[in-house]
């Protein structure tokens, strides 16, 4: 993972997320009814649900609709999906302040220009392989995997061993 700043000191608390590019690869595709079609990772949603078992809040934030997402978010447990937001970052405030937690207690994770003003303001600023290099001004990280094959599953992976959670999380699965 290709690191921009210094992060020291984390004390995430939350997770926010772009759907189209972050946790798909960004492609749509339309089944005969007209449905729209995506694709997810597992292994994003397994790290995802890790960690909300670290007590973390986890979430969508996406510019797009799309029954997909919902169900998504459902199976997962999301504890928040906000769609249609045009603007990204009144949302992000929205959603921190309905759970108590500044933005700096935040990782935003996108992968166009309309995530910048998110990306600007929260705690953490990741990026996925292959978002668009005019992130990298407001990115603190840029994965190595590309959206919608295990990008957010590396982010959160490599957040829970700088906060030095994992080992803790791992234990269950050690036994």
């Amino acid at each position: 993972m290709k690191q921009f700043k210094n992060i020291s000191d984390l004390q995430i608390r939350l997770i926010a997320l772009d759907v189209d590019g972050v946790l798909t690869d960004g492609t749509l595709g339309y089944d005969s009814t007209g449905n729209e079609i995506k694709f997810f990772h597992a292994r994003d949603g397994h790290w995802l649900k890790i960690a909300q078992r670290a007590g973390w809040k986890v979430g969508i934030i996406s510019g797009r609709e799309a029954q997909a997402n919902r169900r998504r978010a459902a199976e997962l447990n999301f504890d928040f999906l906000e769609e249609r937001c045009h603007d990204k970052l009144a949302t992000f405030e929205e959603v921190c302040t309905r759970y108590a937690v500044a933005p700096e207690q935040c990782m935003y994770m996108g992968d166009d220009v309309v995530d910048m003003p998110v990306l600007r303001r929260a705690g953490l600023a990741v990026v996925p392989n292959d978002a668009l290099s005019l992130l990298d001004e407001v990115a603190d990280l840029r994965t190595d995997l590309p959206g919608g094959h295990g990008a957010v599953a590396e982010a959160v992976i490599w957040l829970l061993e700088k906060m030095n959670l994992l080992d803790g999380l791992m234990e269950r699965y050690r036994k």
